[in-house]
């Protein structure tokens, strides 16, 4: 027994390091090429005449783990319908990462077997006996394939309601820096200046776009292809079907921005019109049992007390 649980632990602790290297995510910010010219920057010269040095000095998950995972990826991409790969990066696109849609089609596989393995290991730890023996194995495997895709709409539904809550305020200050004498091309850049949010990166990379010679109107909609936020595709809408009719832009961004507060208002309106129903629950689960034992629990001990 002592020999099944050390394998047991073994197994455990050896599909829990994969798990951590697979997931850890990179620093923010700081792309492979960012990343190997500050380590260049930060040692000595003499690495650079030996390439074997160089690249033992990369890190494990670079060397082995990524190369892996991207062959992984690409073969399954392979075997995998277009529109499943194209709609799988829409949805990366939609959660701000820079993950190829390969990486994680791969990262599925893979830990599908490496929950399998750490549900067996649990199975020997806890000594499960069937059906608990079976269900367990099955279960973490099931939850492994699925993790990447559920961890990628958590990030979508999160990049959305950072978004829509960022969006009113942005309007007015590009409502307000518009009526001052500014273009749209300088107000965007006073907004991607004065902020950090997701929206102001968003914005950001409109204006690069632009700088690189794409026209205006595609990349206001290439950016609101990019985020699944209803509000934000009005925005674009408005402002590119004002530009060809001559209709003045500050008007439409004094329209949208009322807009936007007045659905913000009927959110919160909603909000708290279910408060009430979502309340109901506890108080029926929680506080009413206590109250129902406090009214009858002497009533009931008399009852049933020794005569």
């Amino acid at each position: 027994m002592s020999v099944s649980l050390l394998a047991a632990a073994l197994a455990i602790g050896i599909a829990t390091t994969i798990v951590v290297m697979v997931l850890l995510p990179q620093a923010e910010g700081t792309t492979a090429l960012e990343q190997r010219l500050d380590s260049f920057g930060a040692s000595d010269l003499s690495p650079l005449l030996d390439p074997t040095q160089v690249d033992l000095q990369r890190p494990l998950r670079d060397r082995i783990v990524d190369p892996v995972i991207q062959g992984m990826g690409r073969y399954i991409a392979r075997h995998t319908k277009a529109g499943q790969l194209a709609a799988l990066r829409h949805k990366l696109s939609q959660a701000g990462s820079r993950q190829r849609a390969e990486t994680l089609l791969a990262t599925r596989v893979f830990l599908m077997p490496v929950g399998v393995a750490v549900g067996f290991g649990l199975v020997e730890l806890l000594s499960l006996t069937p059906p608990l023996a079976i269900l367990a194995p099955l279960l973490l495997g099931v939850l492994g394939f699925m993790y990447p895709t559920s961890a990628l709409t958590g990030k979508i539904k999160k990049r959305t309601r950072e978004i829509r809550s960022a969006l009113p305020g942005t309007l007015d200050l590009l409502t307000i820096s518009m009526e001052a004498g500014l273009s749209l091309d300088m107000a965007i850049m006073r907004v991607s200046d004065s902020d950090e949010s997701l929206l102001a990166g968003e914005f950001q990379q409109v204006l690069n776009e632009v700088r690189l010679g794409r026209p205006r109107s595609e990349a206001l909609v290439a950016m609101s292809d990019r985020n699944a936020v209803e509000e934000l595709s009005a925005f674009v809408r408005a402002v590119v079907q004002a530009e060809p009719l001559g209709i003045s832009i500050t008007n439409v961004l004094r329209i949208q921005s009322e807009e936007l507060r007045r659905l913000r208002k009927q959110r919160a309106e909603n909000a708290g019109h279910r408060a009430p129903v979502l309340m109901l629950l506890p108080m029926m689960g929680c506080i009413f049992p206590c109250i129902f034992i406090c009214l009858l629990g002497p009533a009931v001990l008399t009852i049933i007390g020794p005569k």
